[in-house]
């Protein structure tokens, strides 16, 4: 039963637990999976596995259901050709983020240090289920409606290497979600997708590998319910 995924995060691999999922029960994914960057062993995935997860992920979103995906510019490219012809590619998402950490390194010297990422919005299906008028809603609540986004990265409190600012992802689980509607992260890391859907009164589910950050996730988000019951 779905009501047995909701609001938790369950410890194990993203694909297996995926196929669990009955199909079109999600409403929303925002997700930031390993990038193949080959920095470190988590984080080496070829595109025969991301399309795996991908194919799981089609399956169970609802019609109408979005996706978003964070993404490496160079490694893009097979995700994006399977985005493309399985889903309907509202934006390619620019996340600008010039005070990336690390900035005096390279992971190459004859290179520039990217300072950017991209966000894959899509939909399944020609039209988004929600109805929501992004470019005025967003403009509206964040001053900005654009799909180059210049928010600054985390580097002070960071709680995982690839933790995306919270902002980022409660603009888009906002923008392309309703209240009480089911939101996927399927690669949880520090909760940030948990977090924004507890301030935007939304069910979340959660899967992630590593148990020391399901615990560090669940504190987080718990921590988070706090404040918003207190306020």
């Amino acid at each position: 039963m779905l009501q047995n995924w909701l609001n938790k995060i369950t410890c194990g691999d993203s694909i297996e637990l995926l196929k669990k999922l009955p199909d079109s029960c999600i409403d929303l994914i925002v997700t930031d999976p390993p990038y193949n960057s080959s920095v470190a062993e988590w984080d080496n995935k070829d595109d025969e596995w991301q399309l795996k997860w991908l194919k799981e992920s089609h399956r169970i979103l609802k019609d109408g259901g979005s996706i978003y995906v964070f993404f490496a510019p160079l490694n893009m490219f097979g995700v994006e050709k399977f985005i493309r012809e399985n889903f309907t590619l509202k934006n390619i998402i620019v996340w600008f983020h010039p005070n990336l950490y690390g900035a005096n390194q390279s992971y190459g010297k004859d290179r520039y240090k990217s300072t950017w990422e991209v966000c894959f919005y899509a939909v399944k299906g020609l039209k988004s289920k929600t109805n929501i008028n992004i470019q005025q809603e967003c403009w509206k609540k964040y001053g900005c409606s654009f799909d180059v986004m210049n928010v600054a990265a985390i580097n002070k409190g960071r709680l995982h290497k690839s933790q995306k600012p919270l902002e980022l992802v409660k603009k888009f689980t906002q923008m392309s979600s309703n209240e009480n509607d089911t939101v996927l992260d399927p690669f949880m890391g520090s909760g940030t997708t948990g977090v924004a859907c507890k301030l935007l009164n939304r069910n979340f589910i959660g899967i992630e590998q590593n148990q020391s950050f399901v615990d560090i996730a669940n504190k987080r988000i718990e921590r988070e319910k706090v404040c918003v019951k207190f306020w």
